[in-house]
């Protein structure tokens, strides 16, 4: 967040920060990466503004855990969403069901991702978060430059450079890595975490449908995953006309 950015303070902000627990390289549970710098920039805004800031994820029980970590970094709650009936669901299932908390919690005035987990890599929780909750959106946000009672300006990253964007409060955005330099948790942080209670809410609780839950109410499927095969193969054209050259690299690249 820059130093020069405009903010103009307001009364009661609501910040929501949704979070993911993902698996490490060494096989244990841990906040995932892009998440920290959502939930440090959703900190920077309630340092300057006030209000509230709330963590928000969709997950086993053990989820709990990277909830504890986001109130030891800063956050005044920690909100899980856990159901069996969760279980399996993809993108859009997801936001089906964040949506849902938020919206039970009381909708925030923003609220953050960050740009993709490090499991999936598909980018598109916040944008169909955004969509369920009905309002404006954006991803990519490297910096935010004003934020007022009504709209949020941001600068994004784009595939050729960046781009300046307004959108209208309540608003969405996805925060770029590098935005920030995260915080470390400090002991009073740890002790505050440890003393915390999660909120829990179940499906019932949410008033959701089982067809939109999970498996049940996902359109797509994960079928396998699979390392990627390292190494290149060469293969020498040996069609006499060009041609035959051409028609041969087609059925090579077209198997």
């Amino acid at each position: 967040m820059s130093s020069g950015a405009a903010f103009q303070a307001t009364e009661g902000w609501h910040i929501a920060v949704c979070v993911k627990q993902v698996q490490t390289a060494g096989s244990g549970l841990a906040l995932n990466p892009a998440d920290v710098f959502a939930l440090e920039e959703a900190l920077r805004i309630r340092q300057r503004l006030g209000g509230s800031v709330t963590a928000v994820s969709m997950g086993a029980a053990s989820a709990a855990k990277t909830l504890r970590s986001c109130i030891a970094l800063g956050a005044d709650r920690g909100v899980l969403l856990t159901d069996k009936l969760f279980a399996g669901g993809d993108t859009l299932a997801t936001a089906i069901v964040l949506a849902r908390g938020l919206q039970l919690l009381g909708q925030p005035d923003l609220v953050l991702c960050g740009t993709h987990s490090t499991d999936g890599e598909t980018g598109q929780v916040g944008p169909a978060l955004a969509e369920k909750l009905g309002v404006a959106h954006t991803t990519h946000v490297q910096e935010i430059l004003a934020l007022e009672e009504r709209f949020i300006i941001c600068k994004r990253m784009t595939e050729n450079g960046s781009e300046i964007v307004q959108l209208a409060l309540p608003a969405l955005i996805t925060v770029h890595q590098g935005i920030n330099q995260p915080r470390m948790a400090t002991v009073k942080g740890i002790l505050q975490a440890g003393r915390s209670e999660i909120t829990r809410l179940s499906a019932a609780e949410l008033s959701l449908d089982k067809a939109a839950c999970g498996l049940a109410g996902s359109p797509t499927r994960v079928l396998a995953v699979r390392n990627a095969v390292e190494g290149q193969v060469q293969h020498t054209v040996s069609g006499k006309s060009l041609h035959e050259q051409i028609q041969e690299v087609a059925r090579l690249v077209l198997g």
